[in-house]
């Protein structure tokens, strides 16, 4: 079967991610592989967008109902490490005494919860025989989720711009690039909104329009998977105890060393 435009856009989404992934992952072995680093989930970002890129071919030769909910579920879950690598980049501003780690592990929660529920409903999301893709309350809850996480994110952003001074020089790149790929993000979830809860020919995941999903979400991610990458490479690796609050999670230092002093010498 000869491709579609999907089949376009997938392909060149296997040309962008797949040297992506390669510099993202030399990105992580520089900074470091901590669970919290932004550039980890740019890896997962981009190891999702080439299976779904990948699934999204083999449609062409298998219209099966499983193959059919794994492209849904991958295209819902690529949103969780777009806003985790986000938040993984706000983790890196340290000597901001506004938010502890209780914030930051909030949103985490949030976008874990979303990731959760996206899979949920993926599975659950059934199509008809025209095409038409019937998606669940669990997804709906799961792109709620995603959009109070992007506004924790944007309240994080926009305070912690105000406490440049009290960041490393070098860091203070984050806010700012952060900042660069924000309304990206916010029109790939706009995006998700609506092809969730309007659907039709325009916006939906499968058989929506090929150059509304390429205007609004496949670019988007593209640029701020490069966003990211270039600052990576252009920060200096922190320090175990230089790094951010979520990225050595501080907080069992810290509540070992209450502890220690409670015990006395």
């Amino acid at each position: 079967m000869a491709l579609g435009d999907q089949g376009y856009v997938s392909i060149a989404e296997l040309i962008v991610y797949v040297p992506a992934l390669v510099l993202a992952l030399i990105v992580c072995s520089r900074h470091g592989l901590h669970r919290a680093s932004g550039w980890m989930y740019t890896v997962l970002l981009c190891v999702v967008r080439i299976v779904g890129a990948i699934c999204q071919l083999v449609t062409y030769s298998d219209q099966s109902e499983g193959l059919l909910k794994a492209t849904l579920i991958i295209d819902s879950i690529g949103i969780s490490p777009l806003l985790l690598a986000t938040l993984g980049m706000l983790s890196r501003l340290q000597g901001t005494p506004v938010f502890s780690i209780k914030q930051f592990r909030l949103v985490q929660l949030l976008i874990a919860l979303g990731l959760i529920l996206s899979i949920a409903g993926g599975s659950s999301s059934s199509s008809s025989a025209d095409g038409t893709v019937t998606t669940s309350n669990t997804t709906k809850a799961a792109i709620i989720l995603y959009v109070v996480a992007l506004a924790g994110l944007s309240f994080i952003l926009i305070t912690t711009s105000g406490y440049r001074s009290a960041v490393p020089i070098q860091e203070r790149r984050i806010p700012v690039a952060v900042a660069i790929a924000w309304p990206f993000i916010l029109v790939r979830l706009v995006y998700s909104v609506l092809a969730i809860f309007v659907q039709g020919d325009t916006f939906s995941v499968v058989g929506g329009s090929v150059p509304v999903r390429v205007g609004m979400a496949v670019v988007e991610e593209f640029v701020v998977v490069i966003d990211y990458l270039v600052l990576g490479y252009g920060l200096q690796k922190l320090e175990p105890e230089q790094q951010g609050e979520l990225a050595n999670r501080q907080w069992k230092d810290g509540r070992n060393r209450r502890h220690r002093r409670s015990e006395g010498p």
